[in-house]
């Protein structure tokens, strides 16, 4: 099983490598607030590097910007809103 850290260590390079050719770079968030582990899952939340530096608005991604990680087999993914319901309240997870 992996732990939360090497967890978000996979989401991190997940979201290096997908997004590489992207116009907007993208980052994880780095508070603990932004983190949950829920069933056989870590989540995290990412957004523009822009607005992790500034908090402006006009900077935000938009949609559900979350990764998964599968806790035993490392898979990393992105995750719809409709998966996020799934799994429960996900904006409570944050909190």
């Amino acid at each position: 099983m992996y732990t939360p850290e090497q967890a978000e260590w996979l989401a991190a390079n997940f979201l290096r490598q997908i997004s590489a050719g992207w116009d907007n770079e993208v980052a994880l968030f780095e508070e603990d607030s932004h983190k949950a582990a829920k069933g056989d899952f870590f989540y995290f939340s990412y957004q523009s590097v822009k607005y992790l530096s500034t908090r402006d608005d006009k900077y935000l991604v938009y949609g559900p910007p979350c990764i998964s990680v599968h806790n035993v087999t490392g898979e990393c993914r992105f995750v719809s809103m409709q998966d996020l319901k799934a799994a429960g309240d996900p904006y409570n997870w944050w909190h």
